[in-house]
């Protein structure tokens, strides 16, 4: 049997999410916090689509630090976790010779990422992208059973996701 790749489809992700938010209601921010979270989330975006992941998680959870749990910023955080941890498994060991490597290494970044995706689920899961981000992170950790498991859920949500119907193979 083949071995299952190590990750959906790159665009499987897709694009992040842009912070437009409306500020209303239970949990709704001053006007000066939320400006700093919509300030952060847009510099995270920024950094996300230069391929600098390490500052678009950083500018994620200083968002999520003044908003918990706040569906835009765990999604865009949890892409930003899988992309980083991709990057770091696919890359070659003897470029560690020309440019080490600090901080977490890519089972951490994917556990993050599985963290916030099943946070992003409780909260949307009538939306497909949880599951994509969650499919992603277990993946990652070489959790292929469950991986299978969350992409089938996902076409329960939307069936006619080329992308789930594609992968499940």
């Amino acid at each position: 049997m083949a071995e299952p790749s190590n990750s959906l489809p790159v665009d499987s992700l897709g694009d992040i999410d842009d912070y437009i938010s409306a500020n209303e209601g239970e949990g709704s921010l001053t006007w000066n916090m939320f400006s700093h979270v919509f300030e952060f989330v847009q510099n995270g975006n920024r950094a996300f689509r230069d391929n600098n992941f390490e500052e678009a998680i950083k500018c994620y959870s200083r968002a999520n630090n003044i908003k918990p749990g706040d569906p835009v910023i765990l999604n865009n955080r949890s892409a930003a976790y899988i992309r980083i941890s991709r990057f770091l498994k696919d890359r070659p060991p003897s470029a560690s010779e020309y440019r080490p490597l600090n901080g977490l290494d890519p089972t951490v970044l994917a556990e993050l990422a599985l963290k916030d995706a099943e946070k992003l689920m409780d909260q949307c899961s009538k939306s497909v992208k949880p599951y994509i981000l969650k499919a992603n992170a277990l993946i990652l950790l070489e959790k292929y059973d469950i991986a299978k498991d969350i992409i089938l859920s996902g076409l329960q949500i939307d069936p006619l996701r080329l992308l789930f119907r594609d992968w499940r193979g």
